[in-house]
């Protein structure tokens, strides 16, 4: 018997059409795809896919931390406007209990000036995903954004959750254009962590208590001194 061909969605077509890779459209999940091209489309214009490096940085501190958990992130353009879709999914179920962060920092090339976007859930009963609600960048930043507390999931029992950001930005100064994602699970006590990421000359340091970020430092060691 003839294996079913999958037959391309309305997304993947307009995805296709603006340049973006095959093999990178069917990374996404079908509610992803809509959210991105939903927003692309009221944007102002055509937008044409614009290829970022994509890392990722663990928060607590250990390798181990990505077994369970994926990340991706897409990005579009059109002139100085250039908008930026950074998503996490579990891989596992897991029980969230409002101290976890969803975090990602940006190049230079990019800065960014509005932050959003929907969590979705689904647990052992459900065969696809069903809308948490909206997620609201509690810190945000020249260079980045952090999403945390009760807004990323406090279930009863434990289940996945696929969350789906966007960014909007402007052209930065500089040709850096990474992304790094991260996100600190906390399932039990509230505790404070100590992370940091670094870009280029600049490093930039979250302190979280219970998953909440509280404070910021960053500097450049070029000039040898702390700017808070």
């Amino acid at each position: 018997m003839k294996a079913e061909e999958k037959v391309p969605s309305d997304y993947d077509a307009y995805l296709q059409e603006t340049g973006m890779p095959e093999n990178e459209i069917q990374k996404l999940d079908e509610h992803v795809k809509q959210f991105i091209v939903d927003d692309l489309k009221n944007g102002d214009g055509k937008f044409e896919y614009m290829k970022i490096d994509v890392g990722k940085q663990a928060m607590n501190g250990r390798e181990e931390d990505f077994e369970w958990i994926e990340f991706y992130a897409s990005a579009f353009q059109i002139g100085s406007t250039i908008y930026i879709y950074p998503t996490y999914e579990f891989a596992e179920n897991k029980k969230p209990c409002g101290n976890d962060s969803f975090s990602f920092l940006l190049g230079e090339a990019i800065r960014p000036y509005e932050f959003g976007g929907t969590l979705w859930y689904k647990d052992r009963t459900m065969s696809d995903w069903e809308v948490s609600g909206n997620l609201i960048a509690n810190n945000q930043q020249l260079n980045g954004a952090s999403y945390s507390g009760s807004q990323l999931g406090t279930p009863r029992s434990a289940m996945k959750f696929m969350g789906t950001t966007y960014c909007h930005a402007s052209v930065g100064t500089g040709d850096d254009n990474r992304i790094l994602m991260g996100y600190s699970y906390q399932p039990k006590e509230v505790r404070v962590e100590l992370f940091g990421w670094r870009l280029s000359r600049k490093q930039i340091i979250f302190v979280l208590a219970g998953g909440v970020v509280v404070g910021s430092v960053w500097w450049r060691k070029n000039k040898g001194k702390t700017q808070k």
